[in-house]
């Protein structure tokens, strides 16, 4: 079966942080006394912590090259962009589910967001742990080529609950796939 995935560019708009804006006015606005203070300051940051954990899908780390717990963010989610994260294709069906296919694409190159930069370096039967629903799921490299970048990532999948990384390779019209598989 061969699978095309549109490769889109997922950029994010730059709007204002509500949540801090909220703190600010909270942290302005009460003077009742030190316990409802401490009270609503508690409060918010759970609040706080669920916005934040809410968007959370999981994590991937890859040891050879010390790509350590990074964040994965539901496919709906504003934080998940190739312009600050690792990206989640909406085409994605997780390793919960019969037949799963994840899809994870971020930069290669320099700077803090090229978190695909050393992936060239993985080998056949080198592992990826995906940490999902707090199970890890542990994948073994199967496959690693080039393709045309075009947009699209053309994958044949041969395998059940299969994982595909992607970047732009060194080759500037090509893009690295990592083909994985569950072990």
């Amino acid at each position: 079966m061969l699978l095309y995935c549109t490769f889109i560019n997922l950029s994010s708009n730059n709007s204002s942080n509500n949540v801090i804006n909220t703190s600010l006015n909270i942290k302005n606005s009460i003077n009742i006394n030190q316990t409802n203070h401490i009270n609503v300051e508690k409060n918010f940051i759970r609040k706080v912590e669920k916005n934040i954990y809410s968007d959370l899908l999981g994590t991937i780390s890859i040891k050879k090259i010390s790509l350590l717990d990074k964040p994965i963010y539901k496919p709906n989610s504003k934080k998940n962009t190739i312009e600050k994260n690792i990206t989640i294709l909406k085409e994605s069906i997780m390793p919960d589910n019969d037949e799963s296919i994840i899809f994870l694409i971020a930069h290669s190159g320099t700077g803090s967001i090229a978190y695909f930069k050393n992936l060239y370096k993985l080998n056949i039967n080198d592992k990826v742990n995906i940490k999902y629903n707090n199970i890890d799921y542990i994948y073994k490299v199967t496959n690693i080529y080039e393709d045309d970048k075009d947009g699209y990532l053309k994958i044949k999948k041969n395998y059940s609950n299969v994982l595909i990384l992607s970047t732009c390779s060194k080759n500037k019209n090509k893009q690295l796939i990592v083909e994985c598989v569950l072990t």
